[in-house]
């Protein structure tokens, strides 16, 4: 591969945000692995399917980091789009052509996965587009969130067993409000000034830092509290899942401290790193959950 073609690719990659397609792809996998409870999970479908979702997040990335280039050159930002480094045109085609190539995938599958990976391009779309991208109020921007985390699991269920199981619903009912309830507020105190000026509506915008804030811990140990009464009722195997998720609630009560005033761009955003943390390791306990006990 030419250097010039091999450091595009890499700059889509760092556009795509790499950590945030991996918690897609561990979402995806969830869905998979706990919707084949005692049946048959065919690894070859499972990873055309994860292939596709991987390649559709992609997509939906690179095309959001276009929409958000006016805030992010505001914000400082250090992303390939931001700071000149991918052309907005390259972007744009690699999004339609990693879009396209998703789709392609999970038709391999069938019409149900399809039409799931068509409902997650439509959101990432509208999330960022014309001509009301849903990112600018708080409210839909949560909501797409809550969207996009259940779709997910949902399309991991369809390639997986697909057959309906106590922890799949608790684990990615709980896991889906971590995201978008808990996701959807930490996200945003590292970029009020740019989404103030861009006319975005987000929760610290709206509620203000201290209030946001509030809400924000409130959500973290909620979740938390829930999904260790949901496991203890439901699911046992989910157990430390839930602890690891209490342990992510702590985290973000002890990042989120002191976020009001003049407060570094870095420094505002480890609510936010504690929350990805957490997604990330309560899915690596999953599989090895289910690794030591297997799903009967």
């Amino acid at each position: 591969m030419a250097p010039r073609i091999r450091q595009t690719v890499w700059n889509c990659v760092r556009e795509a945000r790499p950590s945030v397609q991996v918690a897609f792809l561990l979402r995806y996998l969830a869905g998979a692995v706990l919707g084949h409870p005692g049946g048959f999970l065919n690894p070859g479908r499972v990873a055309v399917g994860a292939t596709g979702w991987l390649l559709a997040t992609t997509a939906i990335y690179l095309f959001n980091g276009v929409a958000d280039r006016p805030e992010d050159v505001r914000n400082g930002s250090t992303r390939p789009i931001a700071s000149g480094l991918l052309a907005v045109r390259t972007a744009l085609t690699a999004a339609v052509a990693l879009g396209a190539a998703g789709l392609a995938c999970s038709l391999a599958l069938g019409p149900g996965p399809a039409a799931l990976l068509a409902l997650h391009l439509l959101l990432g779309y509208a999330y960022s587009g014309p001509p009301f991208p849903l990112k600018r109020t708080y409210y839909t921007c949560t909501a797409t969130g809550l969207a996009a985390g259940l779709n997910t699991y949902l399309a991991g269920f369809l390639a997986g067993g697909h057959r309906l199981d106590g922890s799949l619903l608790v684990f990615a009912g709980m896991m889906t409000l971590w995201m978008g309830g808990v996701g959807g507020v930490a996200k945003e105190f590292s970029d009020i000034e740019g989404d103030r000026s861009a006319g975005r509506m987000t929760w610290p915008i709206v509620f203000g830092v201290d209030g946001a804030t509030r809400l924000l811990r409130l959500l973290a140990v909620g979740v938390a509290l829930a999904f260790g009464a949901f496991a203890g009722l439901f699911s046992t195997r989910l157990l430390w899942c839930a602890a690891t998720v209490l342990v992510g609630a702590l985290a973000v009560l002890v990042t989120s401290e002191g976020l009001r005033g003049r407060v570094g761009r870095s420094r505002r955003r480890r609510p936010y790193v504690a929350f990805m943390w957490t997604q990330h390791a309560t899915h690596l306990v999953l599989g090895l959950t289910v690794l030591a006990v297997p799903l009967s």
